[in-house]
């Protein structure tokens, strides 16, 4: 039975909102009322905006997509949040693969996505596992709570990957919003240093005011050797590549210090090529790591973040549900419109 909006993807560039059915839960599920959502750059990849690709998902009339996997939501009168992976508990997979069993869903060998394989909340109701929820607590905006999903890929890049303590200095290569969320994130911590780059003033002076301890736009300036001047030679602890351009990674790794921990928090849309040589890395001890989704409790450290206030959203812009097409226009062009983070009320 159709009785619901939804925002879809039904091929390149084409955002509509149209009546989709109801969810019908399984046992282990839940029907939950999205409030607000906001749009990831998977989304926009998904999308195909300005001919990016996302790999294995390929909307088409015959095939549309429901987006939206960063929401926040109400559920028996209650606000919530959740990540966007579906491990083997979300799935009810019994017993779970070895990464559930020790609480890594982000790595789930069954891993489903909202708003990737399975239907996103960018609409009216969606069923969600019930084991994944987690109510905000009281006093935490519903805009805000929506930005628990991203919140907690950062939290897993810096605290469980990169394992920053207030030791440690970090270098942000990218200050999008999963960037400024690791950067606050660091600061949480307790780190003293932390370098933030990207190409865009706006950003960098968003850094700034969240708590960079110095910004580099690296059009104009050699960031690499700014940031080895100021590590007395030596690099940073902990790298965290967030722009998902393949370039920017041996900038990273140049950057980083001996036996540095690097975390890669992007996806590539072109073949990563590794300049550095491999002999060079080696001798360096440096540890790669990879951070493209959080496991449930870095969900849970996420919302409690937002809800004490120690980590800022980092939303520039919002719409109605309406006007989903030009939500996700100004969230493709963020270089033209200062976006960072584009959220949609949905109801």
């Amino acid at each position: 039975m159709y009785g619901m909006k939804a925002i879809i993807c039904n091929g390149p560039e084409s955002i509509v909102v149209e009546e989709i059915p109801e969810p019908r839960p399984a046992p282990h599920e839940v029907v939950i009322e999205p409030l607000y959502g906001s749009i990831c750059g998977s989304d926009i990849a998904i999308c195909r905006f300005h001919g990016k690709k996302y790999p294995g998902i390929e909307p088409s009339p015959e095939n549309p997509v429901v987006l939206g996997h960063e929401w926040s939501g109400l559920w028996q009168g209650r606000l919530v949040s959740a990540g966007c992976t579906l491990g083997c508990h979300g799935q009810a997979v019994y017993p779970p693969c070895p990464s559930c069993a020790v609480g890594r869903e982000d790595q789930c060998y069954n891993r489903k996505r909202i708003g990737f394989e399975v239907q996103g909340a960018f609409s009216e109701r969606i069923a969600f596992p019930a084991s994944l929820v987690f109510e905000a607590p009281q006093g935490l905006d519903p805009m805000a709570a929506s930005q628990t999903e991203p919140l907690s890929v950062a939290v897993n890049a810096v605290e469980y990957l990169g394992q920053v303590d207030g030791g440690k200095s970090v270098l942000v290569w990218g200050a999008g919003a999963i960037g400024l969320y690791a950067m606050q994130y660091a600061r949480v911590l307790g780190s003293q240093q932390i370098f933030v780059t990207d190409i865009a003033d706006y950003r960098l002076r968003l850094a700034e005011k969240l708590g960079a301890t110095r910004v580099f736009n690296v059009n104009n300036e050699d960031a690499v050797k700014m940031i080895l001047e100021e590590t007395g030679g030596l690099g940073v602890d902990v790298a965290l590549e967030c722009t998902g351009y393949p370039p920017a990674f041996n900038q990273v790794l140049r950057a980083s210090k001996r036996m540095a921990t690097v975390v890669i928090v992007s996806i590539y849309g072109g073949e990563l090529v590794i300049e550095q040589p491999f002999r060079d890395m080696i001798d360096r001890g440096l540890t790669i790591k990879n951070a493209r989704l959080g496991p449930a409790n870095a969900v849970r450290l996420a919302i409690r973040s937002l809800a004490n206030g120690s980590v800022k959203p980092v939303v520039t812009h919002e719409f109605r549900m309406e006007e989903a097409e030009e939500a996700f226009r100004v969230a493709a062009d963020p270089e033209k419109n200062e976006s960072v983070k584009v959220a949609i009320k949905i109801r």
